[in-house]
């Protein structure tokens, strides 16, 4: 039986590659390549198995996307969006403006994303062991940013008793192993008999981790 996704991106019946609709045909790749860079790396990534698991033509790559390297790029970016939309449903949530509910409110996105998409953080452990152009790019135009917004609001949650005493230079990827490495790794967790698709599940480990982080809160999320 075949899942939701792979019905929604199959050609129907009778219907040829070349007719299905140009916007279907390059979100089909971009998933397919998706699901291709989080299992292999860009290294070991076919542009083939990419084109024959969106059901296309592999001159189909470049025609949307120009080449494998700005298709990984189209993937980076489509991930984070989902991310960035991840926390700001949390956001939107709060009736407080505290920084630290807001802070909350980012872990608690960040941990229900990295749990329906593993795929960011494989991709990410694939690029982030070597120095490459393409780490080069997303740590310059999408990472840095990031980081300093991230280490700012730590900073005043320190100064007012209510974080961790975690070290600035080690919270990024403390908080980004905490955060998704249990669904990363998915499949060492089911041997372990943890089911890291539970919501449930998922719930309870995004609150673990904000009562780490802040233990001066108090405060139920």
């Amino acid at each position: 039986m075949r899942s939701h996704a792979e019905f929604a991106l199959a050609p129907a019946p009778g219907r040829s590659r070349q007719n299905r609709g140009s916007e279907v045909v390059r979100a089909a790749l971009l998933e397919a390549a998706i699901g291709e860079f989080a299992s292999r790396g860009f290294a070991g990534a076919s542009g083939r198995r990419i084109a024959t698991e969106a059901g296309a033509h592999q001159s189909q790559i470049n025609y949307h996307f120009g080449s494998t390297n700005e298709l990984w790029k189209a993937a980076l970016l489509f991930l984070l969006d989902e991310l960035d939309q991840a926390i700001a449903e949390q956001l939107a949530q709060l009736e407080s403006n505290e920084q630290a509910d807001q802070f909350a409110a980012m872990v608690r996105g960040f941990v229900h994303f990295a749990s329906r998409r593993p795929e960011l953080s494989r991709i990410m452990m694939h690029e982030g062991a070597a120095p490459s152009e393409r780490l080069a790019w997303f740590v310059e135009t999408q990472l840095a940013h990031r980081h300093r917004q991230l280490l700012a609001a730590w900073t005043n949650l320190r100064n007012s008793g209510i974080a961790a005493e975690v070290d600035p230079d080690v919270l990024y990827h403390s908080m980004i192993g905490a955060g998704s490495l249990l669904y990363a790794n998915g499949p060492e967790a089911e041997l372990l008999g943890i089911q890291p698709t539970d919501y449930d599940l998922t719930e309870r480990h995004a609150q673990s981790l904000i009562a780490l982080l802040l233990p001066g809160r108090n405060k139920d999320f």
